[in-house]
């Protein structure tokens, strides 16, 4: 990935994103995909985890990637928010269905993988869950707790909570292999297929051949647990194949 300095994003035209360095955040991932699958240009700045980004605060109002931002409209941060510039700016393909029904299927299946309870939230949880048991706390770790409200509560829900969501996409993929359909909503390619295989990389992420991940990261990202690898099916796996070999870059780069 070619990044330019945040100053160089903010003076810029056109689109211009800040995306995690260093790691496949998947939110990042997805929102770079979809505005490369409608050719759109963009220059990339660096959001580096676990520091304050206080540039990126002055300029976004918050510290986390990715930022979106469209010619003079403020910086967007929300994933929702970014899927519906994406579907503004770019005409083809469009990734948010015009059918009512299924527009309210593909928004509500979306949160269960990037809003808040969904399975980034949950994952992250799980993620964070062994340096927040240290004490002291890594280096920038109190900083990414206070961040994305961390909560051990939740944390020791976190399993079971995505194990269910991962269940609710075998049955969807069940009814629309019923239908005669590929894809996740309908039958064409919307932002849900397209959100689904970037937090795979949560859940059974590829060898660095195609997503490269630094060694110390690896191990957190394929520590998924009991619970969650019973609900890990066959379907699911191939769905991710199939849409990364159709929509993403290959090796993935961030």
């Amino acid at each position: 990935m070619e990044y330019v300095s945040l100053e160089e994003v903010i003076k810029a035209d056109g689109l211009r994103l800040v995306i995690v360095q260093g790691m496949p955040s998947p939110w990042g991932q997805a929102a770079k995909t979809m505005f490369e699958m409608k050719g759109i240009p963009y220059v990339v700045a660096p959001q580096r985890p676990g520091d304050p980004n206080e540039d990126l605060v002055a300029w976004s109002g918050q510290g986390s990637g990715p930022v979106v931002a469209w010619n003079d409209e403020r910086p967007l941060n929300n994933w929702l928010d970014i899927l519906f510039l994406a579907d503004r700016v770019g005409a083809e393909p469009r990734l948010i269905p015009e059918d009512a029904d299924e527009r309210a299927l593909m928004l509500g299946l979306s949160h269960e993988i990037c809003g808040e309870g969904g399975i980034g939230w949950c994952r992250r949880l799980m993620l964070f869950r062994p340096a927040m048991e240290m004490d002291p706390l890594p280096p920038g770790m109190d900083l990414m707790a206070q961040r994305y409200r961390y909560d051990f509560d939740e944390a020791d829900r976190a399993e079971e909570r995505t194990a269910g969501i991962l269940r609710t996409f075998s049955r969807q993929l069940a009814s629309q292999k019923e239908k005669g359909s590929e894809y996740l909503i309908g039958n064409s390619v919307s932002a849900l297929d397209i959100y689904f295989v970037a937090f795979m990389n949560l859940i059974k992420p590829y060898g660095d051949d195609i997503v490269p991940i630094p060694a110390d990261y690896r191990p957190g990202f394929e520590g998924i647990g009991p619970v969650i690898e019973a609900a890990v099916d066959d379907s699911l796996i191939a769905h991710r194949d199939f849409i990364f070999g159709k929509y993403f870059r290959s090796p993935m780069e961030y």
